[in-house]
Order: C-alpha cells, then structure tokens, then sequence
C-alpha cells in the first residue's frame, strides 16, 4: 500500500544536511561520516520508504534519537567505538520499525486508506482539527501496534479511520462550499434579504443541496461543486439585486425609472443586431425576437463553414484541373446532390425536433426533441412520431452505414453515464432495425460516449440538456 509523505521522516533530511553542509576543512571528518553513517542511511531510506515514521513511531523515533546521537559524539570527536554503538541502536530501531511498519501496513489498512484520502482533500488545510485528532488517534494506534497490543491497535485504528473520514468529508466541503457561505454572512450582513429574500433563499437552498450531495457522495463532486456555483451566483445575484432596488426603496429613484432602466440591455442587443425591441407586450417579445436573430446567425454560421470546406475542395481540384476535369465535374454533380438530400432531410423536422448538420461526407441527424426518462434507456411512445421522421431521413441515404451515438452530461459517475449512454444508443438502434426494413444490421453501429463529448457547457442546467443527447450519423458508402 502507498503512503502519503510522512513529515516524521523529515528528521533524516535535516541530520543529512547537517553533516554536507560541513566547510572544506573537515572533508575528512565527512568521508569519515560516510563510511560509518552509510549503512544506517541506506536502512533509513528502506525505513521511509515502509513509511515507518507514520506506521512505527516509537521505534522510527527511537533510531532518529541514536542517530543524533552518534552525529553529535562524532562532532565532538568521541571514540569510534562509542559512535558505532550508537549507530548500531539505530539500525535494531530502522530493523525493528521496518517490520512494525510492513505489520501496520496489513494490520490498519483501512485507517491508512483513510488517511491517504484525507490527505488527497488536503484535510490539514481545510479541516486542521479534525486532521490533527485523526493523527494523534492513528499514532496511538501504531504505538499500540508496536507494543504488541493488536486488539487495542485495531480498536482505535478504526476510531483515526472514522476521524479521517470526518477530516476529508470536511476539508471537501470546505473546498467546495466556504467561499459560498461566507458571500451569504457578508450578504446577511448587509441585510440583503430586505430587499431580495427569494434569490438569498435560493441561494441558501442550492448551498444545502451542495453540501447534502457531498454528504451522500463525497467521491462524484461534479454536481455539488456546480450546485456551490449557482448558489455563489445567487447570493451575487442578490446582493446586485439590494444595490439595484436599495435607490428605489429610499424615494432616489421612481419604479417606472427602474423598469426603463432595465430595458436598456435589451434594447442595445436588439440594436446590434438589427432590430427594434418593443416592450408594448413586456422583455418576452424583445427577448423572442433576439433569440431568432441568434439562431438565425448560428445557422449562417455552420452553412459558411460548410461553404468554406467546399471551396477548399474546389481550389484544390483546380489546382488539378487538367489531370481531374472530368472526376471534378463528378464531384460537383455529387455535392449537390448530397445538398438536395440535407434539405430534404431538414425539412422532414419541424423546429424544436431535430438538427442537421454536415461533417465532411457524413450528415449528422441530432433528435433534440428526443428525451429519454431520467436514469432510463426506454423510448417513450410519444417519440414514436419523431422517430418516424429519423426513419425517413435515413431512407434518404439508402446505402449509408449509420452510427448512432449516445451522450450524457458530467452529473453522475463517468462509469454509470457511459453504460447509459450505450443502453441508450443501444435502444434507437433496436427501434430503426426493427422499423427499416432495408436497414442491414452490420450497417448499423451504437456507441455510447457517456460525458466525454459535450457540445455544450455543463455548468448550465441548458448547456446539459444539450449533452443529453442522441446523434446518428450517416456515412453513405462509394
């Protein structure tokens, strides 16, 4: 079992650099060190490596103190035989806590898991009292283990092990949550609920369900670290709202003010990008128009760079011109072919159901308003209609080889999101062979990426409904 650095071992490091700091003149008094000392320092090397200064306290020490020792009558030119006796404690000590140390390994295994995950959480930072009781109970232990009282060894190896546990679930809370529990004192402070009491009580509700889920896991902190960051954001969001609303409150400022004040972000969005924001009918209208503005770009986005492939394309046949006129003539034809076929699959959807894009040859069908029950792989019926509409996509492509792709997002275990990503996968691919005739098993492929490819930020509850996806891609062959 590997340990964690043991800062009882520290005490060789320093004895050593004692003695290479010795000046020039007494170079033959540190050959003389060596000669004597190195074999005591090779058993010191094993002894660390055991971990012995953690797992053998009482003897570890026991051989550091004859070490220092026989380095003191060394420096005051004692006899040779008196430094070598001293040398020869320390090595029965190094022996004796060289074999406590492989017992302890055995022994208190448990309590040194602990302790090395205590130590990963850098619970001496974040949780110093509780590490240092966690310490001082494993060192009895050792002490008793050394002793040779193994019952009472184990009795309170568990007790650090508990202690441990304690340690790192803290310093893990503490990570993650104290830097949000301290903006929610500084904004109790302020008296922020005055003026802003649900955002501050959101805040407080995404802050416990933090610290409940690290309680209940602390090993999967993706979302209790992004539940910490909402609440961080609320109780910000709150203490904006105080600062905001405190002009309103003291008469310095009308409502009607405020309200037009808070449509000047919206109306500036709106300007950019060419349009008028009116707030006849409340932000909903402003915000919807923005909004198809915004996909409006995003499509001439991926058409530009699907149009930018296709001339890279181009200007390399060009280049070949003379060699290739006729397979360039083909390739065109092709091109546009494959263009008729993506418009026509894209029309097969209505707005909200599915994405279409192109990776090269290949065309990528994304269902979005395909959703599958939380924790679940089973299609529900009402997906039925959806999927009819994936089934005619694909009949656009006949001899294509299909992919179909499952995703998660980072909530959960990596292990549990891959298995249900496959299951998922697993399960569109059932649904189209059984309603494809002409779709050949060998041509139908699923794989389950779990939360390794994201499209989206995971730190928005959007962002990972995105990521919980299906994607089929189609290959077509020739």
């Amino acid at each position: 079992m590997l340990l964690s650095i043991c800062k009882p071992q520290a005490h060789w490091a320093l004895l050593l650099m004692a003695v290479f700091s010795l000046p020039a003149a007494q170079a033959q008094q540190q050959e003389l060190h060596e000669s004597l000392f190195g074999p005591v320092d090779a058993l010191a090397k094993e002894a660390n490596e055991a971990g012995a200064g953690l797992l053998a306290p009482k003897n570890y020490s026991a051989a550091a103190a004859h070490y220092r020792e026989a380095e003191d009558k060394l420096r005051r030119g004692r006899s040779i035989e008196s430094i070598r006796d001293e040398l020869r404690d320390a090595r029965e000590a190094l022996q004796k806590a060289i074999e406590a140390a492989r017992l302890a390994q055995v022994t208190l295994t448990d309590a040194i898991e602990a302790r090395n995950d205590a130590v990963e959480a850098d619970a001496e930072k974040f949780a110093p009292d509780k590490w240092r009781k966690a310490e001082d109970k494993f060192r009895s232990a050792a002490l008793k283990l050394e002793d040779g009282n193994v019952k009472s060894a184990r009795s309170r190896a568990r007790d650090a092990e508990r202690l441990y546990r304690d340690a790192e679930l803290a310093a893990i809370k503490a990570n993650y949550l104290d830097e949000t529990r301290r903006l929610i004192q500084q904004a109790e402070d302020r008296k922020v609920d005055r003026l802003a009491p649900r955002t501050m009580d959101k805040a407080r509700a995404l802050l416990a369900q933090a610290e409940n889920q690290l309680t209940r896991n602390r090993y999967d902190t993706d979302e209790p670290r992004n539940l910490a960051r909402e609440a961080k954001y609320e109780v910000s969001h709150a203490m904006y709202l105080a600062k905001a609303l405190e002009p309103v409150r003291a008469d310095d400022v009308t409502l009607e003010e405020f309200a037009l004040a808070a449509e000047q972000p919206l109306q500036r969005i709106a300007s950019r990008l060419d349009a008028v924001a009116e707030f006849d009918e409340g932000p909903d209208k402003p915000a919807q128009l923005i909004l198809a503005r915004i996909d409006g770009l995003q499509k001439q986005a991926r058409e530009l760079a699907e149009a930018r492939a296709q001339i890279a394309d181009l200007q390399q046949e060009l280049q070949q011109m003379e060699q290739q006129l006729g397979t360039q003539s083909q390739r065109l034809a092709a091109q546009e072919e494959q263009r008729r076929r993506i418009r026509q699959i894209e029309s097969l959807f209505a707005p909200g159901e599915a994405e279409v894009f192109t990776q090269g040859r290949n065309i990528l069908i994304r269902p979005i308003g395909l959703v599958f029950p939380s924790g679940s792989a089973q299609i529900e019926p009402r997906y039925f209609g959806l999927l009819r509409k994936v089934q005619d996509a694909i009949r656009t492509f006949p001899n294509a080889t299909i992919v179909i792709e499952g995703h998660t997002d980072s909530y959960g275990s990596d292990a549990v999101n891959m298995k249900l990503s496959q299951a998922r996968a697993e399960a569109v691919r059932e649904y189209l062979l059984a309603n494809v005739r002409e779709l050949a098993p060998e041509d139908v492929q699923a794989v389950g990426y779990g939360e390794t490819r994201p499209v989206a930020n995971n730190e928005t509850v959007e962002g990972r409904a995105k990521n919980r996806r299906i994607d089929i891609v189609l290959k077509p062959k020739g």
